[in-house]
């Protein structure tokens, strides 16, 4: 499956990216070979995937409720604290 350049842009527009002409056709395909690496995948035979999951499971902690608040500590070394958040300068910004 090819990525188009043009789809390239788009989700690079989505995520606020400026691409020059050379980048972006540089990452289409590289997303290209890295699509191609999964579509790869798919011709693995079932056999080779077959195995006991369930064998050993992840460990979970117990869910215990606490008291989320950050505390005098953290409050007292933050540059700017307000109403129980860090207050931090806006970093993403829509020209």
């Amino acid at each position: 499956m090819r990525i188009a350049p043009a789809l390239v842009s788009k989700v690079a527009a989505l995520a606020a990216l400026e691409l020059s002409d050379a980048e972006r056709e540089a990452m289409a395909g590289q997303l290209t070979r890295i699509v191609d690496h999964f579509e790869a995948l798919r011709e693995l035979p079932e056999s080779l995937l077959e195995g006991d999951v369930a064998a050993h499971p992840t460990p979970l902690r117990e869910d215990v409720a606490r008291d989320g608040s950050p505390g005098p500590l953290i409050e007292a070394n933050a540059p700017a604290f307000a109403h129980g958040h860090f207050v931090v300068p806006r970093v993403v910004t829509r020209d």
